[in-house]
């Protein structure tokens, strides 16, 4: 009788811990997923709050602000550098969504000597971006890895380099996209002209038989 008391008690002892490792898993997992998920995002603002950014590359510098109809209304892109235009509301978009939206699939920490095996010192790309609160954000992109998948980037890194060559810096994978985002030709950040429609012509009057 003693041994099936204690037996029932150890059945008992194990479904509470079942019970607690059960609702353990209900509330803490999906908080750890979200914070991974959000350790992911390369950065954290909305692509609404981005006011103005700069795309550097090595052939050109283009910068583009955001306009507003009116105060507090809906808003456009107008491009200041290398010419003044309307932009391409698509190609900013584009950038932009991968900006506020884009996740590094892994991060790996190098040595600053070694930025140039990544194409960090001389990089494709240079995002910079100024959000509503007169904050700045900057993307450098590098070389793409060895998969053809992912580039190399540094999301906010140091302006100046390190004076320490061994001092160990992040590095981010960051989707392909990015570079089709950025390694655009000028025409394409450009907005498409409309086409002209030439208004028809109205036919001459016939002449009547009495004004011949």
């Amino acid at each position: 009788m003693k041994l099936q008391k204690n037996t029932l008690v150890l059945i008992a002892v194990a479904l509470s811990m079942t019970g607690l490792v059960a609702l353990f898993e209900m509330q803490v997992s999906p908080k750890e997923e979200a914070a991974k998920e959000e350790k992911q995002k390369i950065f954290a603002f909305n692509s609404d709050r981005i006011q103005f950014f700069t795309v550097k590359t090595p052939e050109k510098i283009l910068t583009f602000e955001r306009v507003y109809a009116t105060k507090g209304g809906k808003s456009s892109w107008e491009m200041k550098l290398p010419v003044q235009a309307h932009a391409s509301q698509a190609s900013v978009d584009f950038l932009l969504d991968r900006l506020a939206t884009g996740k590094s699939d892994r991060t790996i920490n190098i040595t600053a000597a070694q930025l140039p095996e990544f194409g960090l010192d001389q990089p494709q790309a240079t995002v910079t971006v100024k959000l509503d609160n007169q904050e700045t954000h900057r993307l450098v992109l590098g070389k793409t890895d060895f998969s053809g998948r992912f580039l190399y980037a540094q999301a906010n890194p140091p302006e100046a380099p390190p004076q320490n060559s061994a001092q160990n810096l992040p590095v981010l994978l960051v989707p392909f996209d990015f570079k089709n985002a950025t390694q655009r030709p000028l025409s394409e950040w450009k907005k498409a002209e409309e086409p002209k429609t030439e208004k028809p012509q109205k036919p001459s009057p016939t002449p009547s038989p009495e004004n011949k």
